[in-house]
């Protein structure tokens, strides 16, 4: 996978874009302390209210930026042994085959039992899934010539997911207006750190314009630090 290759993808997750496709987005909760599925949600992505799709599509490009081999590294699948249960390689390829919504949520939950098996974070954590397909032109449009604008274009599903911390809300002191009087502010729900994915994955990878299924795209939110427990799970 080469840097215009990425760069195409990332260029891909915005709103309105007819060249993007996303399904269905899958949310799962994990509570620090017991590194379990505290809630888990899954919506047609179409039904997400449009404030909540734009952050999302934030959170997806900004997973998706960064140097290769500094916050992006390409990886190939190694062969598990045969005794191995339910291997990542094969919960992902059959995730990105399925037309069925559960199914494909199913397969993901077991992609995150997987991921917590050697991981303990330190806050709650949101790990988000979404599964879509991107389109990519056969050649390249000459913009001199008189052209339709629908040119051919070829489909690559693939599966995203971002990992994002959480952190609990300041204490404030609020002044309402309608009531012209001051407050505390006592919300305790904690905040989802969409603007700062740590961590995640692209599948399946690209090689020559191609969907390589034998490969991902791993993607780090510090450069340079790649966290081998999930490289190894995944």
């Amino acid at each position: 996978m080469n840097k215009k290759e990425v760069a195409h993808i990332r260029k891909q997750f915005k709103l309105d874009n007819h060249l993007m496709n996303i399904y269905d987005i899958l949310n799962v909760y994990i509570m620090k302390e017991t590194n379990e599925i505290y809630h888990w949600e899954r919506n047609p992505f179409g039904l997400v209210d449009r404030e909540k799709q734009e952050l999302y599509m934030g959170n997806f490009k900004k997973l998706l930026t960064g140097e290769l081999d500094h916050k992006l590294f390409e990886l190939k699948f190694q062969e598990e042994a045969e005794d191995q249960k339910d291997p990542s390689r094969v919960l992902l390829h059959q995730a990105i085959q399925t037309g069925d919504p559960d199914e494909w949520q199913d397969l993901m939950l077991l992609l995150v039992d997987k991921m917590m098996a050697d991981t303990m974070y330190e806050r709650d954590t949101v790990i988000t899934f979404v599964r879509g397909q991107y389109y990519r032109p056969t050649k390249a449009r000459n913009d001199e010539a008189e052209e339709t604008g629908n040119d051919e274009v070829f489909g690559h599903p693939f599966i995203l997911c971002s990992v994002n911390s959480t952190e609990k809300q300041r204490k404030a002191l609020l002044f309402d207006y309608v009531e012209r009087e001051f407050k505390y502010n006592i919300i305790v729900d904690p905040i989802i750190k969409l603007s700062t994915p740590e961590q995640g994955f692209f599948y399946p990878s690209v090689t020559d314009n191609y969907s390589d299924v034998n490969r991902l795209l791993y993607c780090t939110g510090k450069s340079n630090d790649p966290n081998e427990r999930f490289i190894s799970g995944s």
